[in-house]
């Protein structure tokens, strides 16, 4: 048993410096900062959370009570919102019971196809959207952009009740405003799922669609730099009650209290200058990358990035999965990624995912970048010999917690 123990937490260190000595590129990871891991990680875990502020379903929660209401005020002030529910322990759960409170079993949900960029809790045949409602999907046009045009065409024909925008693998940008006009003109409902997103908007360099939509979900570890988890936004009244019935007891029992302590310093982390200042750097990095790639001939589905993220095809130039395992070898780490309209399966899918959260984390800046996409071009390019090495340089150069 000792051994068992020793063994295990030996795991978690060497996780630790696994992250320590990677390039991680991964768009739907970033780092925790050490105070958010700190406080999800407190003795408040023992206390258990039935129920919301001042109509809990177990006594002693009246200072919980308190932290709970000091995360949803952050959570309000950082997206300029009138109601959030910080509960939802991930994105998922934050999908669902957003969905669950918009429109009934079996109604028509309009969402982007998953290889186009969509995620699977927007209509995938095998996540739980696809089985418990009736699903249309959209495509991206042929030149890989989000059509209005296209989109109000399916509408006309298809009369769904909910519409949802917001994706995993899109690098374009939303005209919630125009969608907005479009949704009240043919009675249809807006789910937003900023997950990737949400700390690009909560600084102001992305539209905040709180205002254009009936329901906005978000995860808390992505561009926000959180602990992991997820949250529920809205504007709308007439949704306010159903969404908190919705989480609980719709979807979950006790919300995991320790990780409300961490979602408190998560927002309230975001809510300052210095991240502003960061999540700036995300998108020069992010755009400086994209435009490395290219210039070494490599093609994205769009030649431009509007946010943290964007995808790169290997199609007719390598195998996805090798590749993502060659590369996490040498010590960086990226996801394969379905393309638009991609044939391939989703074991081997023909392009792969890039985000610069995680590198913006650690401090890289534009060079830094430059020099990054470079050594995965060499690697693509079977001209290996010293990335290796320079990789560990720069982990040790830029340390994520030291």
């Amino acid at each position: 048993m000792h051994f068992s123990l020793i063994k295990f937490l030996n795991f978690l260190k060497l996780d630790l410096i696994k992250q320590e000595n990677s390039l991680n590129l991964i768009a739907s990871e970033n780092y925790s900062s050490l105070t958010s891991i700190i406080y999800s990680s407190s003795y408040i875990v023992n206390k258990y959370t039935e129920g919301y502020p001042l109509n809990r379903y177990y006594s002693g929660c009246k200072f919980f009570d308190f932290i709970e209401n000091k995360t949803i005020f952050e959570s309000q002030t950082l997206f300029n919102s009138l109601f959030s529910n910080v509960q939802p322990h991930s994105g998922a759960q934050a999908n669902s019971a957003a969905i669950q409170s918009l429109i009934n079993l079996k109604d028509k949900i309009l969402s982007l196809d998953l290889k186009s960029g969509g995620h699977l809790t927007h209509g995938f045949s095998k996540n739980f959207s696809g089985k418990c409602y009736n699903i249309v999907n959209y495509l991206l046009d042929k030149n890989n952009f989000l059509s209005n045009k296209n989109l109000e065409l399916i509408i006309k024909n298809e009369k769904p009740r909910l519409l949802i925008l917001g994706y995993s693998s899109y690098q374009g940008i939303i005209d919630w405003e125009y969608l907005r006009k479009l949704s009240l003109k043919n009675n249809f409902l807006i789910l937003s799922d900023i997950s990737h997103i949400s700390g690009l908007i909560s600084s102001g360099l992305i539209f905040n669609p709180i205002n254009f939509s009936d329901i906005v979900t978000s995860t808390t570890h992505k561009t926000l730099r959180g602990i992991k988890g997820g949250i529920i936004l809205s504007n709308n009244k007439k949704y306010f009650k159903k969404i908190n019935s919705s989480v609980f007891p719709g979807q979950q029992g006790g919300c995991i209290p320790n990780f409300i302590s961490g979602k408190f310093f998560s927002f309230k982390e975001c809510n300052n200058f210095n991240f502003i200042n960061y999540t700036k750097q995300i998108l020069i990095n992010s755009k400086i990358m994209l435009k490395t790639f290219i210039f070494r001939g490599y093609n994205s589905i769009l030649n431009f990035t509007n946010n943290h993220m964007f995808l790169i095809s290997l199609k007719k130039i390598t195998n996805s999965i090798y590749f993502e395992k060659y590369l996490e070898k040498i010590g960086i780490l990226v996801n394969k990624n379905f393309l638009p309209n991609d044939d391939s399966s989703s074991i081997n899918p023909s392009g792969f995912r890039i985000g610069l959260s995680c590198l913006t984390t650690r401090k890289f800046k534009n060079d830094d970048v430059e020099l990054v996409a470079n050594y995965i071009c060499d690697v693509i390019e079977k001209k290996i010999n010293f990335v290796k090495i320079n990789v560990r340089i720069l982990c040790k150069i830029f340390p994520i917690y030291k």
